[in-house]
């Protein structure tokens, strides 16, 4: 881990317009091991335990620790150090006291910058219901930013190659990967306005992919090309109104629906009672300003929850993107 990044959120006070990586990422020799298929991606139910779990330094430490794979096997690990963690979080800890956390630890969004069908496309505003309903103009704003993942998750570009996900969606939780992680963005059923993007990198937290950590179920994709130039605005959770969108396996396949309500949240999970379907796995849950927020990734028949968007994850995540452009 480099010291300097453990500062990052004093760096943005002072000025400094750069600092270097939280990861450090060394291959290691141990190949893959994929499991291949559509649609194959299962989501975990709310953990009731867990959500209130304490995390010890060496836990917290062991827990953002993170894996990346390519699609030929090779894999990457980085690890991070107590000690330099508890100088992060004392780091945070002072920017949020002063209640900058919301404005620092967030990233603007960008429309798309191509057209389609040789027409340029603009936004619209898109008021959300109590109840599920389908999105069935997949091609405006925020929408255009959320895409399918071919393993039955959902995904939300949050730079214009980097495709924000749940853990789950790129590993079963038992050191396995998935290999079918092309991104779809904007499908709506079999009408696929920007085509379907190929995967070059996949990273999660090892606590996800080795022992299942609902708690860290979170994950980036990149992709090999970025599908329309745009993404989506997201940070750090600070609660209200939100909405998840993506593609529930129970309704026709391919096509996109939202629900939108109150949240709740704890120190790593936001909680629901909106509609979810296996296939949202990954959704953005987003403010109503539709920047993403948290990570929609588990459910029950009483509450749905995701992973929130911590000043922690938001570094992380950051530092990830950084490494694989």
């Amino acid at each position: 881990m480099n010291r300097t990044h453990i500062f990052l959120s004093l760096a943005i006070l002072s000025g400094v317009s750069h600092a270097g990586p939280l990861y450090n990422f060394v291959e290691i020799d141990q190949t893959a091991s994929f499991i291949s298929g559509h649609n194959v991606a299962k989501q975990p139910v709310v953990d009731e335990a867990s959500i209130e779990k304490e995390y010890t330094l060496t836990e917290r430490a062991s827990s953002l620790s993170a894996i990346a794979v390519t699609p030929d096997g090779k894999q990457y690990i980085a690890k991070v150090d107590g000690m330099e963690l508890v100088l992060l979080e004392q780091a945070i800890a002072i920017i949020e006291s002063q209640g900058l956390d919301a404005s620092i630890f967030s990233s603007k969004s960008q429309l798309p910058t191509i057209t389609y069908n040789n027409k340029r496309l603009f936004p619209s505003v898109v008021i959300g219901a109590d109840d599920r309903i389908q999105i069935t103009n997949t091609v405006q704003n925020p929408h255009w930013f959320n895409g399918r993942i071919d393993v039955g998750c959902t995904g939300t570009l949050i730079t214009e190659k980097h495709v924000l996900t749940a853990g789950h969606c790129v590993s079963n939780g038992a050191g396995n990967w998935y290999s079918s992680l092309d991104f779809t963005v904007a499908q709506n059923g079999s009408f696929e306005p920007w085509g379907s993007e190929t995967w070059k990198q996949a990273v999660t937290t090892t606590a996800w992919h080795n022992n299942a950590d609902t708690n860290r179920d979170y994950a980036i994709i990149v992709l090999a090309e970025a599908p329309h130039g745009g993404h989506s605005g997201w940070g750090t959770y600070s609660g209200g109104t939100h909405s998840v969108t993506g593609y529930p396996g129970d309704k026709p396949f391919g096509t996109m629906w939202t629900d939108s309500g109150n949240t709740s949240s704890t120190t790593f999970r936001v909680c629901y009672t909106l509609d979810t379907a296996g296939g949202q796995s990954g959704s953005g849950i987003k403010d109503t300003g539709n920047a993403v927020r948290g990570i929609h990734t588990t459910g029950s028949p009483t509450q749905n929850c995701g992973t929130r968007l911590t000043s922690t994850v938001y570094i992380t995540l950051q530092d990830w993107i950084t490494t694989y452009p």
